[in-house]
């Protein structure tokens, strides 16, 4: 303890008077909004991780119902593509195409990833 006791903002011995807590319902405010916006914030990252895990879900449905004639790799690129009703995928890129075997429909860039799901590259 200091020896000038008069300069604490606190008593030092029982017989002062109690400390009193003052601001607590402005304190009790401030944690209360705090804690909403950490929460608020894990929400949007919660949804946001399920909207990605929604389309990864989609874009993996949708290229493991084409048609296939050969044996897919993990880590290839894929294209996606529907001609006269019948989609398939190709290893072809878009722009390799001529304009008498171009596609009707070019439906996207997928690459197989280890865990058997397919990934859509951004154009």
């Amino acid at each position: 303890m200091t020896d000038k006791k008069a300069l604490m903002p606190f008593g030092t011995e029982p017989s002062f008077p109690a400390i009193e807590m003052t601001y607590t319902v402005e304190w009790d405010g401030y944690l209360a909004g705090k804690a909403r916006d950490t929460l608020t914030a894990k929400a949007e990252e919660i949804k946001s991780d399920y909207d990605d895990l929604t389309e990864l879900a989609k874009d993996t449905q949708f290229v493991n119902s084409i048609d296939k004639r050969f044996e897919v790799q993990v880590g290839k690129d894929y294209y996606a593509y529907e001609n006269k009703g019948k989609k398939f995928l190709s290893f072809i890129e878009p722009f390799n195409w001529t304009v008498n075997t171009k596609p009707e429909h070019y439906h996207g860039w997928f690459r197989l990833s280890p865990d058997g799901t397919w990934i859509r590259n951004p154009e």
